[in-house]
């Protein structure tokens, strides 16, 4: 005990060097702790937004050029003008299967499928169709129907609602010089409901007509997408003459008419779509449809193809669906070109006049429900969801559906995508890769959700925690190097005349080691809780900084605030609209713990050795060279 008195006395005897010691040690220990507590604040961030965002690439195949399209109006009396994209030769996802791309899903071009309505309910509350019709009729004087005319009835082939009037007014509405129809003939068309040439004077009470729609026509395509070539004109009338029914031409109005009782009384769509992961569909990825009851697919779902699907919330609740429940599909064509929220325009019939039938039917699990926010989608109609759309993954489609494809057109951002690993090197590797490929005419744009943003704030964090820590470490290395030269090595005297004096070796070790133990002690405890301290202000002040702006633009990567319910759990949204970023703040007590600790056995060690110097000399050695 009288060592160490000793020790402590000599402490008191230096104050100046005693607390130059205490607070440089200090000092440094806390620059340690708020570089390594940073560093490691910055990976676990890293990580965790890692599992929180992805990356996906939309691809879509810009038109060659533009072109104006001139449309008759029949009730203006006018020409209406019209944009429209014309596109060179239909350009396959194939040119994304490169060498190096490093896709975590996809790249898919996916399609929808239209399958037969079944039984099931399609709306809560049923409210009226279109009318559509497919009939035999005669103008009651020859005409032409530039404007409104009165044709008779002689016979309904097919239509949504029984026609009960012997009487009806018909128009050619976008044909300027549409063909003459005559008293004596009898003709077969197809006529939907129309705008009524004098709806804006008498609204409601306006003359009733109908106006042609597209006849018998096809746009099937190949399995390599090319349309097949077909004898079908889509025109919408023809002449019913002797044998006309037993003609190919006959035979495909017949066949319009099978394929709209096959597709149902209600004459509603019923579309599945197929993807191989949901990420990859607009909706899913920005969380605009998100799940409300059972699980999302697996990626087991998607390997072995699972017979499981995902249902909307307002289909579930027409039929009384719950999760688990079957539903069966029977799919009868696909659609390359669109979503089912736009339609593709696909003919209803094969290339041969024939009718589609179901190539793929079976009974699906429904491993989940889903509902879709309120609000637009970025991007366009395209990318919203129909209300009764269906999800299924795409290995579950055991047959080929080579032969069942309605429409092919080419690669839009609304069926196009994929994934890759997160981050702006991952994005711009991806982008060096796809420009040596020399592909024209295709757009890829990348969504990130504001990873990228957030990389680059935590990789420059973690680079200034790392200056901060080595420039710590050096800052500690030379101190206590310093000072325990100060206290330790240059007292070989004192250790001289005390060993002289009896000492043994042991107690001129206390003697030594006693103070520089209480200041390394006291100066790594302050140093550890002062980094502490800054660390967690520090990593406060950056998560308070940083904002995103909720909305997508066209070829940027922003931050989106439509997030799942664990991602909202740690993010708070401000008045502007911009969401504050949901960063870990709270620092690792362990790590303060860890290099203040460090930093005291090190002082220990360093002056445990030049202690075990001092006593290996002999003591009259040391005071002839103190001399």
């Amino acid at each position: 005990m009288a060592a160490i008195r000793s020790s402590l006395t000599r402490l008191v005897r230096t104050p100046v060097k005693t607390a130059l010691f205490f607070l440089l040690l200090s000092f440094t220990v806390a620059l340690v702790c708020v570089g390594g507590s940073l560093w490691k604040l910055s990976r676990d961030n890293l990580k965790r937004f890692e599992e929180i965002f992805m990356t996906i690439g939309t691809v879509e195949q810009t038109p060659e050029r533009m072109e104006q399209r001139a449309v008759w109006y029949a009730n203006l009396e006018d020409f209406r003008y019209f944009n429209r994209a014309v596109y060179g030769e239909t350009i396959s996802p194939d040119v994304l299967d490169f060498e190096g791309a490093g896709y975590l899903s996809g790249p898919e071009q996916r399609a929808y499928y239209e399958a037969l309505p079944q039984d099931y309910a399609f709306w809560e509350m049923e409210g009226g169709l279109r009318q559509f019709m497919v009939v035999e009729a005669s103008p009651v004087e020859d005409c032409v129907p530039a404007g409104p005319v009165k044709m008779e009835l002689k016979r309904v082939l097919y239509s949504t609602y029984p026609p009960n009037v012997v009487y009806f007014n018909l128009c050619d509405h976008n044909t300027k010089d549409p063909q003459p129809l005559y008293a004596d003939k009898t003709y077969v068309m197809a006529l939907q409901d129309g705008i009524a040439h004098d709806w804006e004077e008498n609204g409601s009470a306006a003359t009733f007509e109908y106006e042609p729609l597209e006849g018998p026509f096809s746009t099937q395509a190949d399995s390599e997408g090319k349309r097949m070539p077909s004898d079908l004109t889509g025109n919408w009338i023809a002449e019913v003459t002797p044998g006309f029914y037993e003609s190919k031409e006959g035979q495909a109005w017949l066949k319009l008419c099978e394929d709209c009782v096959l597709r149902g009384s209600k004459h509603y769509t019923f579309p599945v779509t197929a993807t191989e992961d949901l990420n990859l569909v607009m909706a899913f990825y920005n969380k605009q449809a998100y799940l409300l009851e059972g699980e999302l697919f697996s990626e087991e779902d998607y390997k072995q193809g699972n017979r499981v699907c995902l249902v909307s919330a307002a289909f579930a609740r027409a039929n009384g669906f719950k999760v688990g429940d079957p539903l069966h599909l029977a799919l009868r064509y696909a659609n390359y070109a669109a979503t089912p929220n736009i339609g593709g325009g696909e003919g209803r019939l094969k290339a041969d006049g024939g009718i589609y039938e179901p190539f793929e039917e079976s009974d699906y699990t429904i491993k989940g429900i889903y509902d879709v926010g309120v609000g637009t989608m970025e991007g366009g109609w395209g990318y919203l969801l129909e209300r009764n759309e269906v999800f299924i993954p795409t290995a579950s489609i055991k047959n080929s559906n080579e032969n069942n494809i309605a429409l092919y057109g080419p690669m839009k951002g609304y069926t196009t995508a994929f994934r890759i690993p997160n981050g702006s090197e991952s994005i711009d590797h991806y982008i060096r890769l796809w420009e040596a490929q020399g592909v024209d005419h295709v757009e890829i744009t990348f969504y990130d959700g504001g990873y990228s943003k957030l990389e680059a704030g935590l990789k420059n964090m973690q680079t200034m925690s790392s200056v901060l820590l080595m420039t710590g470490i050096v800052s500690a290395v030379c101190i206590v190097i310093f000072f325990c030269h100060l206290f330790v090595t240059k007292q070989r005297k004192q250790t001289a005349i005390e060993r002289c004096l009896g000492m043994t070796k042991g107690q001129c070790a206390r003697s030594l080691l006693a103070g520089v133990l209480v200041i390394a002690l006291a100066g790594s405890a302050a140093g550890g809780f002062a980094g502490q301290f800054f660390a967690g202000h520090a990593a406060a002040q950056m998560a308070s900084a940083e904002t995103f702006d909720t909305r997508f633009s066209n070829g940027e990567v922003q931050f989106n605030a439509e997030k799942s319910e664990e991602e909202m759990l740690a993010e708070s949204e401000d008045g502007n609209g911009a969401v504050r970023s949901a960063y870990l703040t709270e620092t690792d007590w362990r790590m303060s713990v860890v290099c203040g600790g460090l930093a005291f056995l090190f002082t220990v060690g360093l002056a445990l050795s030049g202690i075990c110097r001092n006593l290996k000399e002999e003591p009259l050695k040391l005071l002839a060279e103190a001399e």
